[in-house]
């Protein structure tokens, strides 16, 4: 019983290890196992049967006939894999999958029937090297389709890995298997063993399917549908150079790989003349690949590709081949055909494989798995026959030796490392199209509008009765102009709709081939000002030489309403022409609504004269009037104030500057401000900078400064505001931050000067530091008073209150930090993974947190990595509070300290709870540090600062 207790124990750790140290979660570990044995089972399979077939080949047919062997691969694969994929789409996949298995098994049997009664030998040793071939191809994207099932996307990121090297494994096991065991019991006896792994893997897919897959088929061939009706992958390819670069390097890849197999082989049938010790010997040295495969991949991948690149790593193969070929050149015996191989195989499935998957990256997802497929079976198939025809020609036709094909080697590598230079570019290249596109991923793609079809189906659209599709129609042909539009514009001109109606303005503005001006003129007396307007626009644009004339009429007209719709067109219209004003008298007809204005009663009629009024002023610019636009920029209603405000931005004149920065303090102006400020571009940079950097201007002023300067979006904003980032007022700072997130969100192609952007990091991680010590300070303080046994020694109602407020503040500052944070590292990184990693740390649940940390941890560079992955992943101890006490240089202080080194946080709500404790603690020592805040801008710290020196029977 003991020992049964230990061996669970033992298992128990082992499978406690396997998690910890492969992130195998609750759920996970049944399912990941059984899919490392079926890639596990099918490797070795195949690096039996590999062998097996070649040495059987060699040995019968000699290392000339490999060359129509790759031929005949090519053809029959192809074939195969067409038919193949077509089952696939029309079947379902786990009874597809068990067929091939068991096909598989029957297959393996007869070739050993026919082998070993020795029926048919040549037509069956040809038959069988061709299926092994097909096997390797079908087998593993049988496997991989099932992983894609069974995994979800995220599952997939952490466990492929594990899974995949149960591939590398199952090489090693079913290579040094073939050595021991061929000379032992023959070549062909091997299959019965394949014929069990494969009958042990038929068992897995069924498991596997009934566990975890439900509902697959319906939406398998939903799928199915929808790849039918993409577009030719060949096509595809074309129409991408990046993936006919690719193609070309996979392709080359492959070509140059067979007649490195050629080589390889003729070299070792010359020397090895025993059929089942040849077998062995290829089992031997492919087992040996995958070893040296496995250890390069451990050890020499990840920094080769993450310190040199993605660029540097796809010569890392060829190079190597190319010393091999050098060698065989010089002298083609056993041990330098074992070096060309060994240099392919190892470099190819680890440098050079995580290389070529990387340069799919930046390739769109709803593309990409069609390209790959297509680029990895097709092309692959097509290459080998293409390196079966060189060898055939050169062999056959040109009497070339073994060290011969060492040259065509060397042609081809040429080729590949020119093509691999190229690639790099275009890689770069793409992903900078790629971020381009996310600036414009809002816009949709707009339909051939000059295509007869679509003009049908939106005109039918427009004749309908649903608002939303008619509004997205007018806005879809406002590029074009179509006659057989004409009649829909008219009916819908008086529709119920005021989007619909200014809508149908803008669109027939531009047709001067057609006259709207009787159905526009039914427009002036809208209720909506707006569309007063656009219709009196309207018939002046069209109203040829006469439109003076035409403009006067309405400006004269009866109605106050297009009276008032007619001034402010002219004004508009007149802006840049005195000689235009002068005629339609502008100035005159302001200056006469405003002196009217005290005449009116009725208060309706009062401010939308007042608002109109403030509107025609900006509008057309005329000095004379500004004196008017002051008097409605101090009116008592914030409706005209805010007209006037933005009037003012119109004008662009510097005598309205200080009014706009003053009412960027009120709420209901604000965002007028903002806008009328933004009006004056770039040379109002430098007013708002003074004001921003001055701590005695409103607060609001400043908190809405970075905002406008943001708005300009020009490579001065950003400059400018960086410089801001060491502002002391946190909450300032703050919204300066968040200006820069949205230039760098808007604007990519504005440059962000990161130095200033670490440093300010690094700072900001300090000062959460700093205040997270505090917290788990007072928290610690809060404690040990409320367990005290001496009553001396308890806290007061009114100082654990204060305590407690002051735990609050600062949890809400760490947040707040926090945010900060992040949002600098959305200056130093893609803004939109900083996001959702930032979301995702914010997260309750512990999955979305764990998987934003590793997420988090492969995105930072090492230096910001060492400040940011432990404040994210480790809770509040002190363990962690000291390390990153130290790193910063500070030692853990007591609670008077600490409290001191808040009062110079310049966060005047963290000011406040710090002094309504030092009140409530009645200490001596701290007298010296609040006379400061007496004088604060901040009343509600004054407050507490006097209420503090009250505490302590001061006088102010």
């Amino acid at each position: 019983m003991d020992i049964f207790q230990k061996t669970d124990s033992i298992l128990s750790l082992s499978e406690q290890f396997v998690k910890r140290a492969f992130d195998v979660r609750v759920g996970e570990g049944k399912r990941t196992s059984l899919m490392f044995l079926y890639i596990f089972l099918i490797i070795s399979t195949l690096l039996i049967i590999k062998p097996v077939s070649i040495s059987l080949f060699l040995s019968e047919f000699g290392a000339r006939q490999l060359p129509f062997a790759y031929i005949m691969v090519a053809i029959f694969a192809a074939v195969v894999v067409t038919v193949y994929s077509r089952l696939l789409k029309q079947g379902n996949l786990q009874h597809t999958i068990i067929q091939t298995l068991k096909f598989s098994i029957v297959s393996l049997f007869v070739v050993w029937f026919f082998l070993y009664l020795h029926l048919a030998q040549n037509f069956v040793l040809y038959v069988f090297y061709i299926w092994v071939a097909i096997f390797a191809v079908i087998s593993t994207s049988q496997f991989w389709i099932l992983a894609n099932i069974i995994f979800n996307a995220r599952e997939a990121k952490r466990l492929f890995g594990i899974i995949g090297s149960g591939a590398i494994a199952g090489g090693i096991f079913g290579g040094y298997l073939t050595n021991w065991l061929a000379p032992v019991i023959s070549s062909e006896n091997l299959l019965f063993i394949c014929m069990g792994f494969i009958a042990v893997c038929m068992q897995i897919v069924r498991f596997l399917w009934k566990a975890n897959i439900r509902d697959y088929d319906s939406r398998y061939y939903q799928h199915a549908a929808v790849q039918r009706t993409i577009e030719n992958p060949l096509k595809i390819i074309q129409s991408s150079r990046h993936l006919t670069l690719l193609a070309c390097i996979v392709g080359i890849g492959v070509l140059v790989a067979r007649l490195v197999d050629y080589q390889f082989s003729a070299i070792s049938a010359r020397m090895i003349y025993s059929e089942d010790q040849l077998t062995a010997f290829f089992g031997f040295w492919l087992s040996n690949l995958n070893i040296a495969s496995l250890f390069i991949q451990l050890l020499v991948t990840r920094k080769v590709v993450g310190v040199f690149g993605v660029g540097v790593s796809l010569f890392f193969l060829p190079v190597g081949i190319f010393l091999g070929a050098f060698f065989i050149l010089l002298n083609p015996v056993l041990w330098t055909a074992v070096l060309i191989k060994v240099i392919d195989g190892s470099l190819k499935n680890s440098i050079n494989k995580a290389g070529i998957e990387l340069l799919a990256l930046p390739i769109p997802v709803e593309i990409k798995n069609q390209a790959k497929s297509f680029i990895d079976v097709f092309v692959d198939s097509l290459a080998t026959g293409v390196g079966g025809f060189l060898l055939v020609l050169f062999i056959m036709a040109f009497s070339f030796s073994t060290r011969q094909i060492s040259f065509l080697i060397i042609l081809f590598l040429g080729a590949w490392i020119f093509l691999a230079t190229r690639i790099r570019k275009e890689y770069i290249h793409s992903f900078r199209l790629k971020v381009e596109a996310q600036k414009n991923q809002q816009e949709k793609e707009i339909p051939d509008l000059e295509n007869e079809s679509v003009i049908g189906g939106l005109t039918k659209v427009l004749n309908g009765t649903n608002e939303k599709q008619i509004l997205q129609a007018l806005r879809m042909v406002k590029e074009i102009q179509n006659p057989k539009l004409v009649p829909c514009f008219k009916k819908l001109i008086d529709h119920p709709s005021r989007e619909i109606r200014i809508e149908v303005l803008c669109n027939i503005y531009y047709y001067r081939q057609e006259d709207f001006t009787a159905e526009i003129e039914s427009l002036l007396y809208d209720s909506d000002p707006d569309i007063r307007l656009e219709a009196i626009h309207y018939i002046f644009q069209h109203a040829g030489e006469d439109r003076i004339n035409v403009m006067l009429g309405y400006l004269d007209h009866e109605s106050d309403r297009i009276r008032s719709a007619a001034l402010l067109c002219a004004a508009k219209e007149s802006r840049n022409n005195r000689q235009m004003q002068i005629k339609l008298a502008i100035k005159q007809r302001v200056e006469k609504n405003l002196k009217k204005l005290p005449t009116l009663s009725e208060p309706g009629f009062l401010s939308a004269d007042k608002i109109n009024s403030a509107k025609v002023i900006g509008a057309s610019s005329i000095p004379e009037l500004y004196p008017y636009l002051h008097i409605l920029l101090n009116d008592p209603l914030p409706e005209v104030r805010k007209a006037a405000i933005l009037s003012a931005g119109e004008t662009r004149h510097n005598e309205f500057i200080p009014i706009l920065i003053r009412s960027l303090r009120a709420r209901e102006t604000r965002q007028a401000a903002q806008s009328a400020l933004v009006n004056f571009g770039p040379e109002i940079i430098d007013i708002l900078n003074v004001h921003l950097n001055n701590p005695y201007v409103n607060l609001q002023i400043r908190l809405s400064i970075p905002k406008i300067i943001a708005s300009l979006r020009i490579q001065q904003s950003v400059d400018e505001l960086i410089q801001n980032l060491e502002l002391q007022d946190v909450s300032v700072r703050y919204e300066v931050i968040k200006a820069l997130n949205q230039l760098k969100q808007n604007n990519p192609l504005l440059k962000f000067e990161v130095s200033n952007i670490v440093k300010r990091i690094y700072d900001e991680v300090k000062d959460y530091v700093n205040t997270m010590a505090v917290l788990q300070s007072q928290l610690q303080t809060r404690k040990k008073k409320r367990t005290a046994k001496h009553i001396k020694e308890v806290d007061s109602d009114e100082i654990r209150s204060a305590r407690l407020d002051l735990i609050k503040a600062l949890e809400k500052r760490l947040d707040q930090n926090l945010e900060r944070i992040f949002r600098l590292l959305g200056l130093r990184y893609p803004p939109e993974d900083i996001y959702n990693i930032y979301l995702g740390i914010r997260s309750s649940k512990p999955d979305a947190r764990i998987n934003a940390i590793e997420f988090l941890d492969n995105l930072l560079d090492t230096s910001l990595k060492k400040l940011i992955i432990p404040i994210v992943e480790t809770s509040l101890v002190d363990d962690l509070i000291n390390k990153m006490l130290e790193r910063f240089g500070l030692k853990p202080s007591s609670e008077f300290d600490y409290l001191v080194n808040l009062l110079s946080s310049q966060d005047s709500y963290l000011q406040q709870k710090v002094l309504y404790l030092i009140a409530q603690l009645k200490d001596e020592r701290y007298i010296s540090f609040i006379g400061a805040f007496i004088s604060s801008p901040d009343s509600r710290v004054r407050k507490m600062a006097r209420l503090a020196l009250s505490n302590l029977d001061l006088s102010i």
